[in-house]
This record gives C-alpha cells, structure tokens and sequence, in this order.
C-alpha cells in the first residue's frame, strides 16, 4: 500500500480491535495512606505539582510512590512526583522515528497521504465516548461526567492541544476552516479517500456544539480539568482518560459582550452543514436552525466573549467580533441561500473594514477573518469577485516582499510570529490557493506565483529543508510533541511528568499534528517542555488541511513548473492590483512567462 491514507483506510479497522478494556483502580492504593499518596493520577488527577519543576527527584517504579514523597501541592492532600529514574515503558525510546507519506511524485510530497494524516489528528483529539470505529489506539473515553450548569451533559468535542482544555471560539473556527479547504478543494480529499474521515471529524465538532449550546441563550465557553483555573489544570500530565471528575465549565450567558464567540459557533454549524447537507437534510437543518439562533443572540451581544469570559485571557483572547459576524452570516447564506444573510455578511464585512480597520491585516485566523469571509463572500456574489478577493492579494503580497515584518528564514521557511508560526504559514498558503480556485487559470502569473508560494511552504513543513514540522510524516518527522495522551503510553500503564521529561520520542505517534514551527532563525528544538515550537492544537491543521487538499486536488501549477519558472524558492512577485504590470516585478522572467502560458493553456482544456 502507498502512503499513510491507504494505509489508514485498511488499518484503522484493526486498530480499533486493539483498543484496551477500561482501566482499573490501581490495586496499590490500598496499601498506601492516602494522605501519602503522589503520583496518582488514578487517585486523585484534580491535585498536581505548583509547577513541573517543583516535583522531588523521587525514584518510581512504576506503580507507586513512597510514603511521604515531598512534592509542592496544591491544595490537598494528594499530588504528582516526577521520578528520578524513568517507569519502564519511557526507557529506550527511540530518539527518531520513521516518518510516512515520503513517497515522491514527479518530485514532489505525497499530500493525499499527508492529508489522511491530519484527518487521523482530529480524531486523536477527541474526548467524550469514542466510536466502535476509533482509529486511535491509545485513547479511550473520557470526560464522561462532564456536565453544563443545568446538568445536561457536555461530554465530547475535541481537546484544544496537548493538553485537556476545550475552547469553543478556536474549535468552531476550526470547523468552519477544514470545510472551507473541503468546498473549496473537494477533489484533493477524494483523491486522498478522506472524504468520509473529513465528515466524520465535522460531525464530530457540530454534535459538540450542540451541546455547548446546553440552552436557547447559553454556550459553553471553555472547559477544563478540575482544578480552580485553565493554568492550574495546565499543569496535569497525564492520560486525559485518567481525569474521572466533572471538568470545570465557563459559559457565555445573555447580555455578555461575546458576537465573536456566537458568530463562530453559528459558521461553524452552518459551514458543517454545507458539508453534509446532501449525506444527512434532516441533520444539517438542525444545524443551520441552531446557527441562526446564535448569529441572531451574536448581533444583540456585540463585543469580545474574552472580555465576558476573562479565564480565556491569554490563552484565546479575542480581538474584533465584526469579521466573526460577517463569517457567519455568509456561511448561512450559503447554507441556505438567503440573499438577506448574504447582504448581511457584506454588510458585516465592509463594516468590519471601516470599525476594526480590516483586523490584523497580515494573516487569517479566528482573529482575522476578513481574508476567508472575501472568499465566501466572491462565491455568494460572483460579480464582485475582485472586489472580496483584494484582501487575498494585498496580504499575499505582504508575505512575499517581507513587509510588516514578515521574513524568510535562510532556508526559505516564510516567518510572522515566535508561537506557531507554522499556523500562519499554512494559513496564507490556503488564502493563496483559494484565491488560485477562484479565478480557474485566469492571470497565469499570478496563478504560478501563489501556487510556488504554497508549495514551497508545505515541502518545508513535511521535510524540504531536512526536518519534517508534521508528527509522523514527512522526512524525520518531530516525534517529541508537547502532548499529553501522545507521551504516556499504553492506556493500561500510569503516567506522570516522567512522561514531560522523556528523552526519547513520545511513545505514541500523533501522526499528521502541525507543530508550531522554526524560529526566524531557522532554529528548532524537538522538545516536549519548547511548546512555543513543539505543540500542536485544533486550529494548526485547519489551514494546513486545506492546503494539502488543495495541492492534492491538482489543476495547481506543478513543482515541477515552479522550477521550470525559476520559482523553486517560493518567491515570486505578484502585484496586489490584477490590472498592474506583473511582468515588470521581480522574477517574472521568460522562464516564468512560459511556465504560465502552459498552465494558462492547461487550465482552458481542463
């Protein structure tokens, strides 16, 4: 079998058979006071060290700690011990793995496989009761008694990152993202035989918000491990499966400033929608009827959900909301086809122009919308496709003529922000190839530079350069993410920060996670502890999946013709104004005239 997609399509059936039984109470409990007790996370997962480092050398073999251990607690009797020798199933571990997908065509990454990859990432990241079907072998249920304030269950959805938090506002955005690259680039995850996997992880996300939106006026916010606070829950490493007690849970009410937080909800339901409307009608009109109840409560609690919800401060603050009402209506819009909602979602997009002066103008996230919502926006409206597509091509050009402090690394990676930058990356290459869909060949230069642009950023995220920045995957993958299920091992052993210390690769493989990437010097360290580089979350690989869709759709220019075009650095100039004189920018030499005229050609017989 060629790649990892063929792979996952065979094995993920077998996978699931390895799955272990639930895991029993540790036996040796008993035997120890529990007032003595550390390292439990099987007696007590709410309680753990003030910090990793505080943790007392205390040699552990596996199964428990030594009566009075001295560790810093946090509040009760009970607390985690990092052990000076590694438990058994942490020693040996191989310091690299062998990375899947590396198979060339015509000289370039196999992106259908990588993209079966990524779909395999969603699923890892999954919490709540798993399906019989569960490709993942090392995760098991959990947050099974997680419940809203009125005692209606919240259990599913997917973990945030490496650690066992949900927030709503980046999650959502992720839905509406991953079927933004699906509607775009249908071609690319049929190819690559994800499309059931693609669906599957939408569904999975919309049953969850559904849920989060536990009343008529109500969402769940964020939840997070027991514990008084998302940073003191940050310092639980551990088999999420291992957490027993109700997560902590803050909602957004009404009269609480927080559009941005109901509008991403709302596109996230309709954009899932628009994704499943033909597999499943009855499903996907309750979807689009709960999303226009939550754009409805989002335009009377105009505002930022992060100032209603402060807990979230720092870690998903948020920064404007009118780019999140625009993204949402025009989701609807498509979904149902209102020309009401789609006038709105203009409305909302110009406005979000003038009041919040086009958000932070160097990239697309749930920040930043304005660059996704022009695309939505050219495909309600095709008359005025060059009018909602100019953000694509001014903020593209930022990124290729290094302004506003944006920068290419020595070894072609592009660079915009020490934390993920790889994120952002992937985001603009999507942005890119979107606008490449859009115009179908028209403007061959400009088709040929986007697309070397995004081809070039992916080989390096899969291993161009040496070092894939994809789990799994690519030419010698990471293999040390900042991920707690992925360090710990079989579900049937313990786990602790023994696991956080590793000096070998995490003993389970989550293939297909994004990590955040080089620094601007190029400079990178597969290392747990470096989360900045080395974590992985949900909306890392929502940009990063469409882009590998994309380029395994094909009808993009070639690596091939990137070369042929002297574009192999992914550096080409391409004028923000369609009507401006390309060929007098920089890199439009014959070479690249040719190379453009061919694909120009190609794309009029397609």
């Amino acid at each position: 079998m060629a790649g990892l997609s063929g792979y996952w399509s065979v094995a993920w059936v077998l996978l699931a058979a390895l799955l272990p039984a639930a895991r029993a109470q540790g036996a040796c409990l008993a035997a120890v006071p529990a007032g003595n007790q550390c390292g439990g996370n099987e007696s007590n997962p709410i309680l753990t060290c003030a910090s990793f480092s505080s943790c007392a050398n205390q040699a552990w073999d596996g199964a428990c700690c030594p009566a009075g251990a001295p560790c810093a607690q946090l509040g009760g009797p009970t607390c985690w011990t990092c052990g000076g020798q590694l438990p058994a199933y942490l020693r040996d571990l191989p310091d690299t793995i062998e990375g899947n997908c590396t198979r060339m065509v015509n000289g370039d990454f196999d992106y259908g496989c990588a993209l079966g990859a990524s779909m395999f990432f969603y699923m890892a990241q999954r919490t709540g009761r798993l399906p019989a079907d569960n490709p993942v072998p090392w995760r098991g249920d959990s947050g099974l008694n997680d419940t809203a304030p009125n005692g209606q269950s919240i259990s599913g959805g997917w973990f945030d990152a490496g650690d066992t938090t949900r927030f709503t506002f980046p999650a959502a955005y992720s839905m509406a993202t991953l079927a933004l690259g699906f509607i775009a680039f249908p071609e690319g995850y049929q190819r690559a035989t994800q499309v059931a996997e693609l669906k599957a992880n939408l569904r999975w996300g919309a049953d969850w918000l559904l849920k989060a939106r536990y009343s008529p006026q109500h969402l769940v916010a964020a939840t997070w491990a027991p514990g008084a606070s998302i940073r003191q829950a940050h310092l639980f490493w551990g088999h999420p499966e291992d957490i027993r007690t109700p997560a902590s849970v803050r909602v957004l009410g009404p009269g609480q400033p927080g559009a941005d937080l109901l509008a991403q909800a709302a596109a996230a339901l309709a954009a899932t929608a628009v994704v499943l409307r033909q597999d499943d009608p009855d499903y996907a009109g309750l979807l689009v009827s709960e999303a226009q109840g939550l754009f409805t409560q989002a335009k009377d609690q105009e505002g930022l959900y992060s100032d209603s919800v402060p807990e979230v401060a720092g870690f998903y603050t948020s920064f404007s909301f009118i780019d999140d009402l625009a993204w949402a209506a025009a989701w609807i819009a498509l979904a149902t086809g209102d020309e009401g909602a789609a006038e709105e979602a203009r409305l909302y997009w110009l406005r979000h122009i003038t009041d919040e002066g086009g958000g932070e103008g160097r990239r697309f996230d749930y920040n930043n919308l304005q660059q996704g919502v022009g695309y939505l926006m050219h495909l309600l409206q095709p008359a005025k496709k060059d009018q909602y597509l100019q953000p694509i091509r001014d903020v593209t050009a930022l990124w290729l003529e290094e302004r506003s402090d944006i920068k290419f690394t020595s070894k072609g990676m592009a660079y915009i922000d020490t934390w993920g930058n790889l994120r952002y990356v992937a985001n603009q290459a999507l942005m890119a190839l979107l606008h490449n869909k859009a115009y179908k060949g028209e403007y061959p230069h400009r088709a040929l530079v986007y697309a070397c642009f995004a081809r070039k950023q992916a080989r390096i995220m899969l291993g161009e350069t040496g070092r894939s920045y994809v789990v799994g995957v690519g030419t010698n993958p990471v293999c040390r993410p900042h991920h707690r299920a992925s360090s710990c091992g079989a579900l049937s052993g313990r786990c602790d920060c023994s696991a956080l210390r590793n000096p070998g690769c995490n003993p389970n493989v989550l293939y297909g996670a994004l990590v955040g990437g080089p620094n601007a010097d190029g400079e990178f360290k597969d290392d747990r502890n470096n989360y900045e580089q080395n974590e992985v979350a949900l909306d890392w690989n929502a940009g990063f999946s469409g882009v590998l869709a994309g380029l395994a759709a094909g009808g993009m220019p070639s690596w091939e013709e990137c070369r042929a075009a002297g574009l192999a650095d992914g550096r080409g100039g391409a004028s923000p104004d369609l009507s401006g004189a390309a060929a007098a920018r920089a890199g439009w030499g014959a070479a690249a005239a040719a190379a453009a005229a061919a694909f120009a050609l190609g794309a009029l017989l397609a």
